[in-house]
C-alpha cells in the first residue's frame, strides 16, 4: 500500500492517528509499514514515515487555500527564490513555489484533480 493509498482508504485523521503512533514509538525513517485489517505492520513493500508525513504536509500546505484551483493560481504569480506567508501567519510557516507545486501534485496523486 502506497501512503496515497492508504490517505485515500482511512482519511486524513487515521493518518495523522498513524504518524503520532509511528513517532512515539520511535519508528526509524527507513522502515516500510503497510496497512492490514486496520492495523499497521512492517513489511518489506509499503510506505515510509517520512513518506506519509511529506505527504500530509503537503495537504496542510494546499489546505491553507481556499481549494486547489485558488493554490494552482498562485503559482503563476510567484517567485521562485521568495518565501512566502499568509496574512496573519509567522515567518515559521513560510513556503516556497517548488513547496507549492510539490504539494499541489501530491495533493492530486491523493484526490486526482490532475490534467
Amino acid at each position: 500500500m502506497k501512503p496515497e493509498q492508504f490517505i485515500r482508504e482511512f482519511g486524513v485523521e487515521k493518518a495523522r492517528d498513524l504518524l503520532d503512533q509511528l513517532y512515539k514509538l520511535g519508528c526509524p525513517d527507513d522502515m516500510k509499514i503497510t496497512v492490514i485489517n486496520g492495523m499497521w505492520q512492517r513489511t518489506s513493500n509499503g510506505f515510509t514515515y517520512p513518506d506519509l508525513k511529506r505527504l500530509l504536509e503537503s495537504l496542510d500546505l494546499v489546505n491553507c487555500f481556499d481549494d486547489l484551483e485558488q493554490a494552482k493560481s498562485w503559482v503563476s504569480d510567484m517567485d521562485e527564490d521568495l518565501p512566502y506567508v499568509f496574512k496573519g501567519d509567522t515567518y515559521d510557516n513560510r513556503f516556497y513555489k517548488h513547496e507549492l507545486v510539490t504539494a499541489i501534485a501530491d495533493h492530486e496523486s491523493i484526490y486526482g484533480g490532475g490534467e
